[in-house]
């Protein structure tokens, strides 16, 4: 009984040491796991990726620098969250199919000017009669009603990306008053038809590529074009005189598919709507920097500024005002009085 006993007891020790070994094993397991799990980094969230498209080709002076600078800002600010993709200029899109293109979610963001987009949706035109800077505009009021015009087509305005970029007269005529002007054949795009048209001039539409040839021909005495981009395409190798009177603001926005923008987070879409009106900023300086090298280039390229006298460029101001606030009266009659309080100077 007694060696019964004994066996017993050594039974319920081993019973016990095996469910302590067991139960240390299984903490010290357990343990492990844990500390592994803490260990592994934890998985960052997949950047939400956005193809941007332009109006101009990559290695355009008004997109060379001033698109990748966006994109970096977009990518930084948000630290990663937002990547863009800029699949090219017209060689990918064509562009009067871009601003469709945005609208319908081919791309999620357009490089644009309203010069292609202004018959679907008129009032985008008075972009170019704004006489503000970009953060003026935003003061102002101007930015907010664009913003709300720009929605209702199913799309954001992020901001603008271009400028000072206004257009100048290039002549191979010395001219000193807007009555030499009359009769002359300049190149011209629908931007400013009306303003030749109104000066007495000839307005001849010439693609950017047949431009130099024209010129060199004497087909067309000048043509109409901003500071940037004659020089680099050659067209200062045939053009004698850039008349120094700018006209109209420049026109280009960045423009956002909604639902594309839309997926974005909450904090995402204030960043990237605060990014860009900082942008702008930097935009603005950029083009001013660029321009003054510009001027510099085509003078030792040869070409002569020509500078209006004060009766004359005051004259030529007003027939630019005239002519497209007129337009706008037809071709935007329901918002033209809210656009003529945001924006009209005397």
């Amino acid at each position: 009984m007694r060696k019964e006993k004994r066996y017993s007891l050594l039974c319920m020790m081993l019973a016990a040491l095996v469910l302590a070994v067991v139960g240390c094993g299984g903490q010290g397991t357990t343990g492990t796991s844990t500390q592994a799990q803490g260990d592994a980094a934890p998985s960052s969230p997949k950047p939400v990726e956005l193809k941007a498209v332009s109006f101009l080709a990559v290695d355009h002076p008004f997109t060379k620098d001033v698109v990748p600078l966006w994109m970096k800002t977009v990518e930084e600010e948000t630290q990663g969250a937002v990547k863009i993709d800029w699949i090219g200029g017209p060689e990918s899109v064509p562009v009067k199919e871009q601003f469709d293109a945005v609208r319908n979610g081919m791309v999620d963001i357009g490089f644009n000017v309203s010069s292609y987009y202004g018959h679907l949706m008129p009032e985008s035109h008075s972009l170019h009669l704004s006489p503000y800077t970009p953060w003026e505009e935003r003061e102002k009021g101007y930015f907010d009603y664009m913003s709300k015009q720009f929605e209702g087509q199913g799309l954001v305005y992020l901001g603008r990306w271009l400028g000072p970029s206004p257009f100048y007269f290039w002549s191979n005529k010395e001219v000193k008053s807007l009555d030499e002007l009359k009769g002359l054949k300049f190149r011209s795009n629908p931007t400013y038809h009306d303003i030749m048209t109104a000066v007495g001039m000839v307005p001849v539409e010439i693609v950017p590529g047949e431009v130099y040839t024209s010129l060199e021909r004497k087909m067309v005495d000048g043509f109409g074009f901003p500071l940037l981009g004659p020089h680099q395409s050659g067209w200062t190798e045939v053009t004698k005189y850039v008349i120094e009177e700018p006209f109209l603001n420049q026109n280009a926005t960045i423009l956002m598919n909604s639902d594309a923008f839309n997926s974005l987070s909450p904090d995402i879409q204030e960043k990237m709507l605060e990014l860009t009106a900082a942008f702008e900023k930097e935009m603005v300086e950029h083009f001013n920097q660029e321009n003054e090298k510009e001027w510099n280039a085509i003078q030792q390229a040869g070409v002569t500024r020509i500078k209006l006298p004060d009766a004359e460029s005051e004259k030529f101001r007003k027939l630019v005002r005239d002519v497209k606030w007129e337009s706008l009266q037809k071709t935007a009659p329901e918002q033209y009085d809210d656009l003529k309080k945001l924006l009209y100077q005397e």
